[in-house]
């Protein structure tokens, strides 16, 4: 990565980091109907007044090379989530610290490994509803508010029960489904198998686990990157607000990695 642009090799590599964050993001506010076993966890969750998780996510690709992304975060109460954040790459070990808050569809990011940002900025943003604007269901990554909380989770299919098992100590109950796959990012046509997702709940119907598993490829010729995500909700409890960077100290990287994908689509 070359001078002011360092930034753009950087904001790529943490954009899962960004994805975790946005799904841990949807707390608090209240859910629709609950369609299944799962469904209803998430919408017993969204009355929690916030707490802490743990994340951890592997991304692999077909070369062999990968991404380890592992932190912990604390939710608020108005879908707001802000987390200390490590990208490892594991071919050199290198590893990038990050400082991510999430808000509704839009992630926030920053890290000394973005180094000059355009305008002197601090923080770079990413608002993941324009890269799936216009599909017909909801992706893991995609939401309308905060207030819908984990209402992703309402659009699992074929939902099963595997049994109890303990979360951290806590007795649970494992359930598993699929989500519907997502056929465009950024209007390119991607290759994606069926997310899997797999949530555990606890006695009082509250999501402890939730572990997100897809394969993707946007070249057939570079074949697929599998990417597995993992949520802890480690705690429930009333935390501080949580703010987001002023408008002035923001840089919308959304645009360029908006170009990105869709060079890698082309094959440029």
């Amino acid at each position: 990565m070359r001078g002011g642009k360092k930034w753009i090799g950087a904001g790529l590599a943490v954009v899962v980091i960004a994805i975790a964050a946005f799904v841990l993001a949807q707390g608090g506010g209240s859910g629709s109907s609950p369609l299944n076993a799962i469904a209803k966890a998430a919408e017993v969750t969204q009355r929690e007044p916030g707490g802490h998780a743990e994340i951890e996510v592997h991304i692999t690709t077909s070369t062999g090379e990968g991404i380890t992304e592992s932190g912990s975060m604390t939710f608020d109460d108005n879908g707001k989530a802000e987390g200390a954040l490590t990208a490892k790459i594991q071919s050199t070990g290198k590893e990038v610290e990050v400082t991510s808050i999430s808000s509704g569809t839009t992630a926030y990011m920053t890290s000394d490994a973005f180094g000059s940002l355009p305008g002197g900025k601090k923080w770079m943003e990413f608002d993941f509803s324009k890269a799936v604007e216009g599909q017909a269901s909801p992706a893991p990554t995609q939401g309308t508010s905060p207030q819908e909380g984990l209402k992703i989770l309402e659009h699992v299919d074929g939902v099963k029960k595997l049994g109890k098992e303990d979360v951290n100590g806590v007795p649970s109950t494992h359930f598993t489904g699929t989500f519907p796959a997502t056929e465009k990012v950024f209007g390119a046509k991607i290759d994606s198998s069926a997310p899997r997702v797999d949530v555990w709940v606890d006695a009082q119907d509250r999501v402890r686990r939730m572990k997100i598993a897809t394969t993707t490829s946007v070249k057939e010729s570079e074949g697929p990157t599998h990417t597995e995500m993992t949520i802890d909700y480690t705690d429930f409890e009333r935390v501080p607000k949580i703010e987001v960077p002023a408008a002035d100290e923001v840089f919308d990287i959304t645009g360029e990695i908006e170009t990105k994908v869709q060079e890698e689509a082309e094959g440029n």
